[in-house]
């Protein structure tokens, strides 16, 4: 097995025992987390397909184009502990996203340069990825405020 291969399991493994570890109270956050995989796999098909931005080159489920580990259960878990223990004012809100943006961008970036995790068809510009997990963390925000706005 690759060391690409022991970075997925490896990955997968650390976002599945934190949630195992902390899933009291994480039910209210499922939706959010399966909204995540549905906005990862969609955002990864138009980027792969539509405009051959990224591959991944070595990944653990070779019968699809899309990385099953990262799509499948790190953003998912990602995208709820992020929605679950957002600040509640709007500056926290903000620096959390982009806090959590740079080192989303940090690891991508170490994973192109150094990995064949992921490769970029036109080369790996740092900002276009802390730009989408931005918008990504908005958009998951906003999935959820508007999920739970009659439910309190």
């Amino acid at each position: 097995m690759s060391v690409e291969n022991w970075i997925e399991l490896a990955s997968g493994a650390v976002a599945a025992t934190a949630l195992l570890i902390n899933r009291r109270g994480m039910k209210r956050y499922i939706p959010v987390g399966l909204f995540a995989n549905l906005y990862a796999d969609f955002v990864c098909v138009i980027a792969i397909y539509g405009f051959g931005w990224w591959h991944y080159p070595v990944r653990l489920v070779t019968e699809s184009s899309l990385s099953f580990t990262s799509n499948k259960v790190v953003i998912p878990i990602l995208a709820m502990f992020f929605i679950r223990y957002l600040p509640p004012t709007l500056k926290g809100k903000i620096l959390c996203g982009l806090g959590w943006a740079a080192v989303l961008t940090g690891l991508e970036y170490i994973a192109a340069k150094h990995t064949q995790l992921i490769e970029y068809g036109h080369g790996y510009e740092f900002y276009y990825s802390f730009l989408l997990w931005c918008i990504s963390w908005l958009t998951w925000y906003g999935f959820h405020t508007w999920f739970y706005r009659d439910h309190g």
